[in-house]
């Protein structure tokens, strides 16, 4: 209180200004765990709020509140090279998108926390890649120790090449409580304790289905130790050993399991040293059998020995279906043994024989026995010694036989030399309705010069790959442009400025090729002609290359691509790298971009850019999901139905659909897209939510105009309103 001039007393009042309130996006992300709960509730979430995912089908579930809110969640992941993103409608994969070190990052600590929580609540959650570099759970080991992720993660892929190893072993025991269905570890040397206690699990285990081990230091007492456990599994079917050491020894005791184990059905042995007498031990063991159906054992130096033996007791067993003998140089020998087989074997439909120093003599008598074999559906015989006469063999087989669909084998012409061996294989080749695929090697101008020509005329060929070392793509891609039927294109040779420039014209003009791989790297000059000739394409879904480090132009015209073109879905570009500037190009190109679903390249989680590419995949993925399940459930939902008009006429989503209609084939997929539209027909207007008002129809004549209530249009004049419509055009 103060005294005024007339005597009198006043009073001050201080007003304490409320302090206002942060929007979520302006409050700064917390880097320790105390600051999380407080975060999401600026979001209107509770990051604790347990899984609403329900166990039940596509058409009745319910989805859990993550699927729509995992932007949240990314915004901490993604600085430590992880996402969240939504792989099947209602399912969300964990996955690693950029290998760093997530100790060295602020939020390191925060991810902790939020990835405990994730793994032991979520069941939406049904895949899980691990391949982040240093150490992650090691900032809060306890964590991890008494982590037991649910049950309703189905895979877990861990790839060890620059995790730290203590972490590693750690969550590899945390895994195994949660009791999956598939399970691929890989890059990182297995201790003898964790083999013993994966050998334990397997042994007893009622869930796991597929095991997969790649490069983890196996030795052969480690592999007779699983082969044992095996032995007594009554649930994994599938088994992947690769870059380890199995041995004689362990084949041998792989033997065993064969005569015992009934559950066991695909089985790969690559570069594991069996030699030939752990061939010879399989074999023995194959006879015995009646389960397994694929056995995989390329480069193993097998030899003819194991090849004869192999081929013996393929005579008589009555399960295999599937066999890999690639690179294990069994020579003409073996090559014979299997002729012989063939004559008789009813069975085996898939033979991989390539790379084996297989001379003429053995080509010719492979090509001969498949002649009259009503079985085999693919044969893969190049990288041998291929002549005239093993062409000229190759030529009379596809000319009768009609139960091959993919062939793989060499084509070899010099200047000079006969050509009817090439002109009868490229004659042959073009009249067989039942070949779909083929898989070259080319050697010579005349060679390429009659599959150029042989191209054209062929209507029933879906997939081509050649591979080549001389300059003759542009007669092929002119070849290509006139072919009305393949859909699958794969280059394996190094292109020039004018190979590039071929192709982006076979881009600008094909509308039947959707998938193109090119596996060789490519010249950043030759990449931007590709993108360019990408940009005027209306066909091609996916589009593989082998890029090194981007400039800015050739990003420019990977933007000019994603802003004109609108089917490309997916783009791999293996290990190429590019600075912060040239993405910003493309992030900003990908902002209008709803199509493309999947970029790989290099990302490195402290580039903003491509934080930014990754969140806008993120997005299109999500839309992608919501029109599969506006297919699979048709609810009356605008969103869903929104995502379904944008995405129902392109190959991708045709493709993705078949998958999530527990891959019942394109047919019945095609059909639940005409379902959906009657559906969107049949209901549009409960869909966008109209209400119903008087419908003026205004007449091209100067007649008076012509007034009527909306329930008084027929069925027919509806649907000639809506044929003009988009869900999209109403806006609420």
């Amino acid at each position: 209180m103060t005294p005024t001039a007339s005597g009198g007393v006043a009073m001050s009042v201080t007003l304490k200004r409320k302090r206002p309130q942060k929007q979520p996006q302006e409050m700064k992300k917390p880097t320790y765990s105390r600051g999380l709960k407080a975060y999401f509730r600026r979001h209107s979430l509770d990051m604790r709020a347990p899984c609403t995912d329900a166990d039940s089908p596509t058409s009745m579930r319910q989805l859990c509140w993550l699927v729509r809110e995992i932007g949240v969640w990314n915004s901490f992941l993604e600085n430590i090279g992880l996402e969240l993103r939504e792989n099947r409608p209602g399912r969300l994969s964990l996955y690693t998108f950029a290998r760093c070190d997530p100790s060295m990052n602020d939020y390191g600590s925060v991810c902790v926390t939020l990835l405990a929580e994730l793994l032991a609540t979520h069941r939406c959650i049904y895949f899980v890649h691990f391949g982040y570099a240093g150490k992650l759970f090691s900032m809060k080991m306890s964590v991890i120790q008494h982590l037991t992720p649910n049950s309703s993660i189905e895979q877990f892929h861990v790839d060890g090449q620059a995790m730290d190893s203590d972490e590693m072993y750690t969550f590899i025991r945390a895994m195994w409580r949660a009791k999956p269905l598939s399970v691929q570890v890989c890059n990182m040397p297995l201790r003898r304790c964790d083999v013993h206690s994966m050998s334990i699990y397997v042994e007893v285990t009622s869930t796991l289905r597929e095991l997969a081990l790649v490069d983890t230091g196996f030795k052969v007492a480690d592999t007779i130790l699983l082969f044992k456990a095996l032995e007594k599994s009554k649930s994994v079917e599938y088994l992947r050993l690769e870059v380890n050491t199995v041995g004689v020894r362990g084949a041998k005791q792989f033997a065993a399991l064969l005569r015992r184990n009934t559950t066991l059905r695909l089985v790969t042995l690559q570069r594991v040293k069996l030699q030939a007498n752990g061939a010879v031990a399989i074999a023995a063991a194959l006879a015995e059998n009646t389960t397994l159906v694929s056995l995989r054992i390329a480069s193993n130096s097998i030899g003819p020995v194991g090849a004869r033996a192999l081929a013996e007791t393929l005579k008589t067993n009555s399960s295999l279906s599937v066999l890999d003998l690639r690179d294990n140089a069994i020579g003409t020998s073996g090559a014979v043994a299997f002729a012989t087989t063939l004559k008789v074997n009813s069975k085996l439909e898939e033979l991989h024989v390539c790379g084996n120093v297989i001379s003429e003599e053995g080509i010719v008598a492979i090509a001969e026995a498949v002649m009259d074999n009503k079985s085999l559906k693919v044969l893969s015989l190049f990288a041998n010694g291929f002549g005239e006469e093993g062409v000229a063999a190759l030529g009379r087989l596809i000319a009768c036989n009609r139960t091959l669909v993919r062939l793989n084998a060499t084509l070899e012409s010099s200047y000079g030399a006969p050509r009817k061996h090439l002109d009868a294989f490229a004659e042959a080749l073009a009249a067989n309705t039942a070949i779909r695929g083929v898989q070259l090697f080319v050697w010579g101008t005349p060679a390429m010069k009659q599959l150029s020509h042989m191209l054209p005329l062929t209507q029933t060929l879906q997939y081509l790959c050649v591979c080549t070392c001389g300059p003759e793509i542009e007669q092929l891609c002119a070849a290509l442009a006139q072919n009305k039927s393949i859909q699958e294109v794969e280059i394996n040779c190094y292109l020039n400025l004018d190979d590039g420039t071929a192709l982006a014209h076979l881009f600008e003009t094909t509308t039947t090729i959707q998938a193109v791989t090119i596996t060789k790297r490519v010249k950043n000059t030759c990449l931007i002609r590709l993108f360019n000739g990408i940009a005027r394409n209306s066909s091609i879904w996916w589009f593989s290359v082998q890029g090194g480090s981007l400039t800015s132009t050739v990003c420019t015209a990977i933007a000019g691509a994603l802003e004109s073109n609108n089917t490309l879905a997916c783009i791999t570009l293996g290990r190429a790298t590019a600075e912060d500037s040239s993405l910003e190009l493309v992030s900003a190109a990908l902002e209008r971009n709803c199509t493309l679903q999947m970029m790989c390249m290099n990302y490195s989680a402290t580039s903003l850019p491509a934080l930014k590419i990754r969140q806008r995949l993120r997005r299109n993925m999500g839309m992608m999901m919501q029109a599969i399940e506006f297919a699979l459930t048709r609810n009356v939902s605008k969103a869903l139905a929104e995502a379904f008009e944008m995405y129902k006429d392109t190959p991708f989503f045709l493709q993705e659909l078949a998958k999530s209609n527990g891959n019942q084939g394109r047919p019945a997929a095609w059909a639940l897209i005409k379902e959906g539209e009657r559906f969107v027909e049949e209901n549009y207007f409960q869909i966008t939510g109209v209400v119903k008002r008087a419908i003026v129809c205004v007449r091209r004549t100067r007649k008076k105009t012509n007034t009527t209530m909306f329930d008084n249009l027929n069925n027919y004049c509806l649907r000639e309103l809506l044929s003009y419509l988009r869900v999209s055009d109403v806006q609420r």
